[in-house]
């Protein structure tokens, strides 16, 4: 890997634009990672498991505000945990396991871009995954998609590198499909089984295309296999021996049920990823229409000539039918998509870098051009948000002069970049792109902190922190707020609520059960007794608390939909 980096900044020699564009993408990655709070509710759940298993110290199940937690496997979390160690706790720490990652795969498109279009490939693979919104979304928020994404991008990046002409003998022939297996264990330990069913079938219908059975004979099937359990069993193994429901909950419910019924809620129609692929990739999607065009060639083109068309088109196509057919849809979903699409665009692309080679066809005009209207759109988008001309986000502290500032600049450059790609200006168009790309998520970053008003609670824990005494109680009333215990470095009660907890709830002796989750009519001789207690809600709760007799309260905080309540009149009033 450190080969790979040298070779990298070799190859940027004395070019200025190389470094520029190094500077902002290293800049994008880790420059505002500890700028936002905590997003609800996944980055909350995914610090705090982490945070438990360091004060807990069981590294093999997780626990989730004390309850046990069996819905994904722990890689991330032992990351994210390392990360707390190294930094302390705050959304770095929370972010920069991912952020690590997402670098690691821009580092992995130039690799497999170079190998199969040559340098230039790999750079423009590099740069269109590099700021492509989804990418850069998923690098900045802690979830699981990007390591699952990266993890299975790197097996089948090995295993092409393996199906090639087998230049060495002995390990170093070997190589690329330990990779393989190793990467796809990675995988698996990052999100479940698909980390092996996502590299297992793109890569058996490209065999099953192409007719290269010969392959087959190439894989060191026992040396990989034995490689991959060591990787991928123990924790399965110790959980499964740890806890009698584990299959049921990890492999059952959360792989099979999730897949085939729609017991995880999330039902999405058919076409949900369309629009998530075209406005995740934006503004290259632009490009695809060329991309398309390129296509066009007879199977026995692509099965030979032009093989690596072929394996990129089945790992996008595959990962997007396989979730399209999903009773549960996410927009990380596509994740492990962003490889190979970036590279089809790069090598669509390529031949209209030297100047004087092609031009740009009017498909290629067309789409470009429209992505770089959107780029106006929005940054004028941007503008009148920051100029605080947005109903639905009033409250901000208005004007927002860096929004105003970013989105100005993202509608001047796509402009310029509308007119580049209209002229033909190829090179001067993938450069425009870069660059709005860039300020795109600059406007969005910017914003965040303000989008996510109404549901931070980090003002209550600060609050919280001040004025709770000992022998105070807390508890959140039919409503979690996954970020609170982080912020509070504590575990809190959850009154009439269960979610995703239900499960681990119901693993606790009815006393804890009664103490710490009780049901609204179990919660109520208590917060009619004398006991200091606080209680956080939403706004639609209210009322029902007012049903279930609990209405005697006292405000203390009510901004977006979150309120904290006590039970008792506060004693400075």
């Amino acid at each position: 890997m450190w080969r790979g980096w040298s070779r990298v900044a070799e190859s940027f020699g004395a070019n200025p634009l190389a470094w520029l564009a190094a500077g902002i993408i290293l800049l994008l990655y880790f420059g505002g990672l500890a700028s936002v709070p905590l997003f609800e509710p996944d980055e909350g759940r995914y610090t705090e498991i982490p945070r438990e298993m360091l004060e807990g110290g069981d590294w093999v199940l997780p626990h989730l505000d004390g309850v046990l937690y069996f819905e994904k496997p722990p890689l991330n979390y032992w990351l994210t945990a390392g990360s707390i160690k190294a930094f302390g706790l705050g959304p770095f720490a929370t972010r920069f396991p991912n952020a690590i990652i997402a670098l690691l795969g821009v580092w992995l498109a130039w690799a497999l871009g170079k190998k199969m279009g040559g340098a230039k490939t790999g750079w423009l693979s590099a740069l269109i995954l590099a700021v492509s919104p989804l990418y850069l979304a998923m690098a900045h928020i802690a979830t699981l998609d990007m390591s699952v994404g990266f993890f299975v991008a790197v097996a089948l990046a090995c295993f092409w590198f393996a199906q090639g002409e087998n230049q060495y003998g002995g390990w170093r022939g070997k190589a690329p499909w330990w990779g393989l297996f190793a990467s796809a264990a990675l995988a698996v330990l990052s999100k479940g089984l698909i980390g092996l069913l996502l590299p297992g079938a793109v890569i058996g219908l490209y065999i099953l295309i192409t007719w290269r059975w010969d392959l087959l004979k190439r894989v060191p099937w026992f040396s990989g296999i034995a490689l991959f359990l060591a990787i991928a069993a123990p924790w399965h193994l110790f959980a499964a021996m740890r806890n009698d429901h584990f299959i049921d909950i990890y492999i059952i419910r959360e792989h099979f049920l999730r897949y085939l019924t729609p017991v995880s809620d999330r039902q999405e129609p058919w076409w949900f990823f369309i629009p998530v692929i075209l406005v995740g990739l934006l503004p290259w999607s632009g490009l695809l229409p060329e991309a398309a065009l390129a296509l066009r060639r007879p199977m026995a083109d692509l099965r030979k000539k032009r093989s690596h068309w072929l394996f990129l088109v089945l790992w996008a196509g595959f990962i997007f039918l396989f979730f399209s057919a999903s009773s549960s849809k996410l927009i990380p979903y596509m994740m492990p998509a962003m490889w190979p699409l970036a590279v089809l665009l790069a090598l669509a692309i390529t031949p209209l870098w030297d100047s004087g080679r092609a031009a740009p066809g009017m498909a290629l005009k067309t789409g470009a051009a429209i992505a770089a209207i959107i780029w106006v759109v929005a940054g004028a988008a941007f503008v009148w948000a920051g100029l605080g001309r947005v109903p639905s986000l009033a409250g901000w502290d208005y004007p927002l002069y860096w929004l105003v500032l970013i989105g100005s600049l993202l509608s001047l450059v796509g402009a310029v970049a509308a007119a580049a790609w209209l002229l033909g200006e190829a090179r001067a168009g993938v450069a425009l792109f870069f660059l709005s790309a860039a300020l795109f998520f600059g406007a969005l970053w910017v914003a965040a902190p303000r989008v996510q008003t109404g549901r931070n609670v980090q003002g209550i824990a600060q609050y919280l922190l001040a004025n709770m005494k000992p022998g105070d109680s807390l508890y959140s009333y039919r409503y979690y707020p996954q970020t609170l215990p982080v912020y509070l470095q504590r575990e809190i009660g959850v009154v009439a609520f269960q979610g995703e907890l239900a499960f681990g709830i119901s693993q606790l002796p009815e006393s804890e059960r009664h103490e710490r989750f009780p049901s609204g009519a179990e919660f109520k001789p208590r917060w009619d007794s004398g006991e200091r207690i606080y209680l956080v809600t939403d706004r639609e709760s209210l009322p029902v608390m007012e049903r279930e007799g609990l209405g005697h309260y006292t405000i203390i905080s009510q901004r977006g939909i979150v309120v904290l309540l006590t039970n008792r009149p506060l004693e400075n009033g």
